[in-house]
């Protein structure tokens, strides 16, 4: 009797008390889950870097410039999502065209080292894919995939989390970054007489430099980030900004977890060798440091002209790498013409965000005064000839065949130059309303007529700024989107 009051007595108490262990045991679980997962990348940090967004010119430069980068770091994250119904961990990237991607490698196998290799074909035949089928391709042709140190499925992993982190910029994207691996690859087969022994570990470490150089890239130049005080600016002191974060980016995500480390099955000798060779080839795509790279290969091979005798060879890397950035100008015109929309249209851009910031619009993003063939011919005769011209020593065929279509295409953009062009329609400046008079009004005063015209409506638009060429590129594709 009394034990069975006792126990109807405690029964409350014993009920709560368990409860309460039950709930802060969920909790704890919970947050050990999260902690994990974010541990593992499954959460993605906070998106801080989306240059897509117009500012409000309300606000002040910087702090419009920090909330117009708000988001596309990571800007595949809804598909990431969908991925983990697939059940597909959160920090890869589903591979949605695994069965696929056999067929698109077999596809272009005779492609791999020719000069009129198409990056936006590829792009389109691929489903928005190109940067992760030519480098799969091309670490098979050098057989480093398969009987080597590399993990096929962690390589996969990896190039799919690498190109889903490539902004659907104009010029700088995923096609771009297909394009430059493909064409270091066609360097480095030309200079294989001079330098006679390249190793696997080099041909490995330039191929992942040159599929992750330009990783994350924001559409705009590194001024342009010191200006607006972008945090990469600050995280990197204002130097080599984008390609600092480039290849830093490309390692932590090898790092994020076992799957992705691409890198594991070296010894910590050779992952340190990889490294080097890595950071320095990607920050040598920095314009900033052209003309100092130029200056030092030139010493350098002076010095000694036998590049089989040069034990370390990181600056002849360096100088492949960067010319492997630049070199489009000189592919076959229908592509060379591709690539120049394409980064003009990108300047353009660039030149449009600075003036809603309130910054000085840069001389070459200045889509009033953009002449999109001199600009061209500018760049060509400033920076492509002339590098060119320095490595034909380390690249004696493949500067030659380059330096040939290369004058085709200066005599392409000379005529288009003659016959008046000045920029592709779409990329024209709009005309901007008369002083005085709404927008709206002119477009109804335009609708309507005027009595002094008989109610006929006259164009009063300025006369166009060139005759209407041929202007879009077939061969060359859509402009790149972001892949599905």
């Amino acid at each position: 009797m009394v034990l069975g009051v006792l126990a109807s007595i405690l029964r409350f108490p014993v009920k709560l008390v368990s409860r309460f262990c039950s709930w802060w045991l969920k909790i704890d679980l919970d947050t050990a889950e999260h902690l994990r997962r974010h541990g593992r990348g499954a959460l993605p940090p906070q998106q801080l870097h989306n240059v897509r967004q117009e500012p409000s010119p309300a606000e002040p430069c910087h702090h419009q410039a920090r909330r117009a980068m708000n988001g596309s770091a990571h800007a595949d994250a809804d598909e990431n999502a969908s991925s983990s119904s697939r059940q597909t961990p959160g920090h890869l990237i589903y591979d949605k065209y695994a069965s696929q991607r056999r067929a698109w490698c077999d596809s272009i196998r005779d492609q791999t080292h020719a000069w009129n290799f198409n990056a936006f074909e590829l792009y389109t035949r691929t489903h928005g894919n190109p940067l992760v089928t030519i480098t799969v391709t091309l670490l098979e042709s050098y057989e480093l995939l398969d009987g080597w140190l590399l993990d096929r499925q962690k390589v996969v992993n990896f190039l799919l989390r690498v190109e889903s982190e490539y902004n659907p910029n104009s010029y700088h994207n995923n096609t771009h970054a297909a394009d430059v691996t493909q064409t270091s690859c066609v360097i480095l087969e030309s200079f294989k007489k001079q330098v006679k022994q390249i190793s696997k570990l080099e041909y490995f470490s330039i191929i992942i430099a040159s599929a992750v150089h330009d990783l994350g890239h924001l559409g705009v130049n590194n001024d342009f980030l010191i200006n607006s005080r972008h945090p990469r600016a600050t995280m990197y002191n204002d130097k080599s900004v984008n390609e600092n974060f480039h290849i830093a980016r490309a390692f932590a995500i090898a790092r994020e977890s076992p799957d992705l480390d691409i890198f594991s099955g070296f010894s910590l000798d050779d992952q340190k060798q990889i490294r080097k060779l890595m950071i320095e080839t990607v920050l040598s795509t920095d314009m900033a440091v052209h003309f100092d790279l130029l200056s030092r290969f030139t010493s350098q091979v002076d010095a000694k002209p036998d590049l089989s005798e040069w034990t370390d060879r990181t600056l002849l890397y360096q100088m492949l790498v960067h010319l492997a950035d630049i070199a489009n100008p000189s592919r076959p015109f229908h592509l060379a013409r591709g690539w120049a929309e394409r980064v003009i249209e990108e300047f353009c851009d660039q030149g449009d965000r600075e003036a809603a910031c309130g910054l000085p619009v840069s001389a070459m993003c200045n889509r009033v005064t953009m002449n999109m063939p001199r600009a061209q011919l500018g760049f060509i005769n400033i920076f492509l000839k002339p590098t060119l011209n320095c490595f034909e020593r380390a690249a004696p065929d493949f500067v030659r065949m380059a330096l040939e279509h290369l004058d085709l295409t200066i005599k392409e953009w000379q005529g288009l130059d003659a016959g008046g062009l000045v920029l592709p329609p779409h990329l024209m400046p709009q005309p901007s309303p008369q002083a005085g008079q709404p927008e709206q009004a002119q477009q109804q005063q335009q609708q309507q007529g005027s009595p002094a015209t008989g109610g006929k409506v006259e164009d009063t638009r300025a006369p166009p700024m060139q005759p209407q060429l041929p202007l879009k590129v077939v061969d060359a594709g859509p402009l790149p989107k972001r892949h599905p």
